[in-house]
């Protein structure tokens, strides 16, 4: 919450005195000369609850000086600014407070912690699939490699390869012709007894 102006200021802490039935503590300042931080509980309780209804809630306050006068050294208040935690806030109500630690922290750090876990998981199986990818291409390369010398290597005897397939079948060729003319002798050679 911001304010500006001394009347609006004054009556943001008229606000303040009827929401609290005591003072704020006050915890830490630290003034530059120019701007105050404040950092202070709220003790909220408003008169129209019973004394013993009481909320403490942390807030920082940030006040902006400026001289009123030139070279006066007189500083006055021209802005603040009021600001809250929402954590601040649920821990000063009592059952909020409970149910907000109990609860909703831990649930929260449990998906947190689930979502990292899954995350990781995720990030690691990515991982292997892309060393798996890899291995499998330099594999490949190697057997493209591997093939494409066995083929220069063929092409360079193409030659006598062609030559040595035409012999072996030529022997082949004789061989079967050998037993076709065997087979036929026998068959027609005349029986002796």
């Amino acid at each position: 919450m911001s304010t500006e102006g001394v009347m609006n200021i004054q009556y943001v802490y008229t606000v303040w005195q009827a929401l609290n039935r005591q003072e704020p503590t006050v915890t830490n300042i630290v003034f530059d000369g120019r701007t105050a931080v404040v950092h202070l509980t709220q003790n909220l309780s408003p008169t129209i609850f019973p004394a013993f209804v009481k909320l403490q809630v942390p807030s920082i306050t940030t006040l902006h000086f400026r001289e009123t006068e030139q070279d006066s050294g007189l500083l006055k208040i021209y802005r603040q600014e009021d600001s809250w935690t929402l954590e601040g806030i649920l821990q000063s109500v009592p059952l909020i407070s409970f149910w907000y630690n109990h609860v909703l922290r831990v649930v929260m750090g449990k998906l947190v912690t689930t979502t990292g876990d899954l995350l990781d998981a995720a990030l690691q199986h990515a991982h292997k699939m892309s060393m798996r990818g890899r291995e499998i291409q330099r594999m490949g390369r190697d057997l493209a490699m591997e093939n494409m010398e066995k083929l220069d290597e063929y092409r360079a005897n193409l030659h006598d390869n062609y030559l040595e397939g035409v012999r072996g079948w030529r022997e082949s060729y004789v061989d079967e012709l050998d037993l076709v003319k065997e087979s036929h002798w026998l068959e027609n050679a005349p029986a002796t007894e």
